[in-house]
């Protein structure tokens, strides 16, 4: 029995930080409170409410070196936002994101204050619903005012295969001593709709997709753009079957395209990308369960129908093998024009001149059985890479030797020789978890790159008391590598525990 489907789960936090970037070092002591409460007014529409919300006790971002001209996006890890997500998903594989809830409460991935937040999530009849509202304070250490979010979205059902939805976004940042001039309320809208059906041809799956997303000018002061320049629409049609699949779909986003609570890798391009692929399984084999071989082809122009790259993309050769392991072979084809030159490392030491590069590069992987205690994953790749080539070898281990005892060593390394010098990367990441009990858990994660020279240590003890009752101890310590050696830049220790009653 739910009882009144009311929930009350308030918290109390306490931190301690040891700041060694400023002279003398600081060290300073922050208790805080917050209050999340939770009604069912359904058994599938929730409502929710929370007060001073802290994400002491998630994750740490996976570290990535990043080589390409465009923006990394890092998935969201905080609890309260990836409640409810999947209904938050527009135009699945269009790669169009109107909203990104990692822009709510970090800045350039630090966080922000949540003051407080309201949201409703779940069914209703043939409707999937979202609602959010949150407010953020106001934060001197990463220079932003407070803002207010608000977040729709609302999709329904068509028969048992299609539905059509609608998003809006609205992002109101007040004034204060970050405002930027002429900045208004920015407001973003767009509707998609799916279309599917499992009977076509008799007994072929068949999807249709089709998006379309705006926003309103962002800034008061700013040239006047037209509403086409500051949008993004697709279609795709997928053909999603075996042994023969294929899909081909077609998307633009515009020259101003710049959603305010969203997330856009590139825009002012228009891209047509077909793919086709022949997976045939042995039923016979004993040891080979699937093959495959695929093609995929990206035509991407600017806004005039200028290409702008040009990429074929050949799997050779794929396995899946009865054991679980699998294997691939891939051969690329890509003409890119860089239009302006690139800052490879963002330090200013080597800039790629603008112009045309054409590039042949080859991949491969092979991947165990992740059933097995000891699994792991390895990819080389080797190929021409602008003025140069470049060279990345990947090796990836999950140990599981006991119970309860799971051990994740990555390393990652790329060696790129330019004409305008040569430089390498290393990526370091170890994730351990070990279970001492049934409501006890022990979580470390541990990172290092080479190009910020930054080590970091994250560990995180929770225990269950109740469910939906928890205690977390949490430590995080970051060094720098300076004159060959490690110094501590930030420590922080913190004691967070949150109690569920329930009515």
């Amino acid at each position: 029995s739910q009882g009144l489907g009311l929930e009350v789960i308030p918290y109390g936090i306490t931190s301690r930080v040891n700041d060694e970037q400023v002279v003398p070092a600081e060290t300073t002591v922050s208790p805080d409170a917050g209050l999340d409460v939770n009604y069912s007014i359904t058994p599938g529409l929730k409502a929710s409410i929370t007060v001073n919300t802290d994400f002491a006790e998630t994750e740490v971002d996976q570290r990535q070196v990043n080589l390409t001209r465009f923006p990394l996006r890092f998935p969201e890890q905080r609890d309260f936002f990836l409640e409810g997500s999947n209904i938050y998903e527009f135009a699945p594989r269009s790669g169009v994101d109107p909203f990104f809830s990692r822009n709510i409460g970090l800045n350039r991935g630090q966080p922000v204050p949540i003051t407080y937040g309201a949201r409703l999530l779940g069914n209703a009849g043939k409707y999937n619903v979202a609602l959010l509202h949150v407010r953020t304070g106001e934060d001197s250490g990463v220079n932003v005012n407070a803002e207010n979010f608000t977040v729709a979205r609302v999709r329904r059902n068509l028969g048992s295969e299609s539905t059509i939805g609608v998003v809006y976004t609205r992002r109101a940042t007040e004034d204060g001593p970050f405002s930027i001039e002429g900045l208004q309320d920015r407001h973003t809208f767009g509707t998609d709709l799916e279309l599917g059906t499992s009977t076509f041809l008799g007994d072929k799956n068949l999807q249709f997709q089709a998006f379309f997303v705006g926003h309103n000018d962002a800034f008061s002061n700013a040239e006047e753009t037209d509403i086409w320049d500051r949008s993004t629409r697709g279609i795709r049609i997928n053909f999603p079957n075996q042994p023969w699949s294929g899909a081909v779909s077609y998307r633009e986003f515009g020259e101003a395209y710049n959603p305010a609570v969203g997330f856009a890798r590139r825009i002012g391009f228009r891209r047509v990308n077909p793919q086709v692929a022949y997976s045939p399984q042995l039923a016979n084999s004993d040891l080979i369960q699937e093959m495959q071989w695929s093609i995929w082809v990206e035509h991407l122009m600017d806004m005039d129908f200028n290409v702008l790259t040009q990429q074929f993309r050949t799997t050779l050769l794929g396995i899946n093998f009865t054991s679980g392991e699998r294997f691939e072979f891939d051969l690329d084809r890509v003409y890119e024009v860089l239009v302006e030159p690139f800052d490879i490392r963002r330090d200013g030491t080597i800039i790629i001149p603008a112009g045309e590069y054409r590039k042949w590069q080859f991949d491969t992987s092979f991947e165990t059985a992740s059933f097995r205690k000891v699994s792991t994953e390895l990819e080389f790749q080797y190929g021409e890479f602008w003025s140069g080539t470049q060279t990345e070898y990947s090796i990836e281990v999950t140990l599981r030797p006991f119970p309860g005892v799971d051990l994740n060593p990555e390393y990652i390394r790329n060696e790129v020789n330019l004409e305008e010098g040569s430089f390498s990367t290393d990526l370091f990441r170890f994730e351990g978890n070990y279970d001492f009990t049934t409501s006890l858990f022990l979580s470390s994660t541990i990172q290092y790159d080479n190009l910020s020279e930054l080590i970091g240590l994250n560990m995180r003890l929770r225990w269950i008391i109740t469910p939906g009752s928890d205690l977390y101890f949490v430590y995080n310590h970051n060094w720098i590598d300076r004159d060959n050696r490690f110094i501590t830049l930030q420590n922080t220790a913190t004691a967070k525990v949150r109690y569920t009653y329930r009515f």
